[in-house]
């Protein structure tokens, strides 16, 4: 199936997205996808660190609000330039916010384009891995997969190649919402 992305991205620029006021920690990712005939995100790995719960697990670079961030969108940029070295990036614009279901709080997902994959330098205290990941994958039945998280069973993933070593990645949870999501809109 051939997405298009043009689509999403024009979709998303042009529709407010729909915000969500929920009491906690309120965050932005960044979406970020290569306008090449076959786009790709970028996706990490994130590193492991006692006390983090999503410690090793696949997300899109992002993180809290700052209180000297302007807006989400700002939110969004600063973390991928923190965690993967990006700078630079321009908006698209943002996507509906996301409630986070095992804690309050919200999310909002920014989409940025670039033309092509960028070099990454990753700040290891945070991230374990990036890499440029074919968006396609995320529409493959052929990725699809069931992630058995502990007491509350098994999710919808994928499980992709990832990184130097093509290691399995498994993509579930918020990541996987934020990309079904924007997958949806490219068809």
């Amino acid at each position: 199936m051939t997405l298009s992305v043009d689509l999403a991205l024009d979709h998303i620029a042009r529709t407010p997205r729909t915000a969500v006021d929920a009491p906690g920690m309120q965050a932005a990712t960044a979406l970020i996808i290569t306008e090449q005939t076959e786009p790709r995100v970028l996706l990490i790995r994130r590193a492991v660190r006692d006390g983090d719960r999503w410690s090793g697990h696949a997300a899109l670079p992002g993180g809290k609000v700052e209180p000297s961030d302007g807006t989400r969108i700002d939110t969004a940029r600063r973390e991928a330039a923190e965690e993967t070295g990006i700078t630079g990036l321009s908006a698209v614009g943002a996507m509906d916010d996301i409630k986070g279901w095992f804690r309050t709080g919200v999310v909002t997902p920014v989409v940025f384009t670039v033309a092509q994959p960028q070099a990454l330098v990753i700040d290891q205290r945070e991230v374990a891995e990036a890499d440029w990941v074919p968006l396609q994958w995320c529409a493959s039945r052929q990725f699809r997969a069931r992630y058995p998280y502990p007491l509350i069973g098994p999710w919808s993933s994928w499980a992709i190649p990832f990184g130097t070593h093509g290691e399995q990645l498994v993509v579930w949870g918020l990541t996987y919402r934020i990309l079904s999501n924007f997958i949806a809109l490219c068809r």
